[in-house]
């Protein structure tokens, strides 16, 4: 025997506040680990915090559907409940994609942590660029797939105006979402086999990295469940399945894209290791310019003959090798770690 309607919408909500509970631990954690334990707060971590913001409003606007009751007939609905339902469906839409939006430039800046060679980090700078321009499109044409916007829920069909095929829309929106994720899995890998890492830590950030590829499953589930919801004679009731996928997408995204920045929390070792990266980072920080390397700190020191490695920083890894008063630098494809897997 198939679910009633009120099961399956019962489902959406309980599966949502799993998903969103579990996103919301995980987020807290890393903003403690980040912002506290070991003071290096970022754009990524501040990104990810608005995308469980985000997420949390849309747990919010699933249970205005409930309210509405979301995954019914439209033969037991109000006139009423058929309008709450269309617009709470506008603010799902430009929620998800903001959402998306944030994960994903989270995502890349936290790459720019340990990206070394000019090439990755313009790639990763980049794609950054294209998905904020991607987001401002995906925004725009949401809110304005109907003109006026109250075409939307006209369900009388006599109001003045006209709508775009969002069937259309959403396919291609989705589809290239999916594409973009791999992308953004694929970005790094180069750089992770070239690190300069024990065997044994370089597997386990691939593998952290690598478990992002879940959210890239639930998001080519969430396209099928869209196919299916176009296809529906009652898209009132069969909106249950794209707005499940759609959460544990969104959710999942989080999770995993925090989960590289939780290491020093449950690993003492990584932990003192990155604290004492904090509080002695101003000592090797260096800034990597055309010809010389400046330091945020006056250094007095004389050089050998040696080849000395300034250990991590920000901009690129760089190798200093010193003759007198001269020194080259060289770029490298070995990229510092210390952010996300200490040691």
């Amino acid at each position: 025997m198939g679910q009633t309607d009120q099961q399956r919408q019962d489902g959406l909500v309980i599966t949502t506040a799993v998903f969103t509970s579990i996103a919301f631990v995980v987020v807290v954690l890393r903003s403690i680990t980040r912002f506290i334990l070991i003071r290096k707060g970022g754009w990524d971590d501040s990104l990810m915090v608005v995308a469980m913001i985000l997420s949390i409003g849309y747990f919010l606007e699933i249970l205005i559907g409930k309210a509405n009751h979301i995954g019914h007939a439209m033969s037991t609905l109000s006139t009423d409940n058929m309008l709450n339902l269309i617009k709470v469906t506008l603010g799902i839409q430009l929620t998800y994609y903001a959402a998306v939006s944030s994960i994903k430039v989270s995502i890349l800046c936290m790459y720019l942590r340990f990206l070394a060679s000019n090439k990755s980090r313009l790639l990763a700078y980049g794609t950054i660029i294209f998905h904020v321009c991607f987001f401002i499109i995906c925004v725009t044409v949401t809110a304005s797939q109907c003109r006026p916007i109250s075409k939307m829920w006209d369900l009388t069909g006599m109001q003045p105006g006209k709508c775009i095929d969002t069937t259309a829309f959403f396919y291609f929106t989705s589809g290239f979402n999916i594409i973009t994720d791999i992308w953004i899995i694929a970005l790094p890998i180069k750089a992770l086999i070239k690190i300069n890492r024990p065997r044994r830590e370089k597997i386990a950030l691939i593998f952290i990295f690598g478990v992002g590829t879940f959210a890239t499953i639930t998001s080519i589930i969430r396209l099928h469940t869209i196919y299916t919801y176009t296809l529906a004679k009652d898209p009132f009731q069969q909106s249950i399945l794209v707005n499940l996928w759609s959460v544990i997408e969104v959710n999942t995204a989080i999770i995993c894209g925090s989960a590289p920045a939780l290491k020093p929390l449950f690993t003492p070792k990584a932990l003192k290791a990155a604290r004492q990266g904090s509080s002695n980072g101003g000592s090797h920080q260096y800034v990597a310019r055309s010809g010389y390397i400046r330091s945020k700190k006056s250094v007095d020191q004389t050089w050998t003959e040696t080849s000395v490695n300034l250990g991590p920083v920000p901009y690129s890894s760089t190798e200093i090798t010193a003759g007198g008063h001269r020194g080259r630098e060289k770029d490298k494809e070995t990229d510092s770690t210390v952010d996300i897997l200490p040691a």
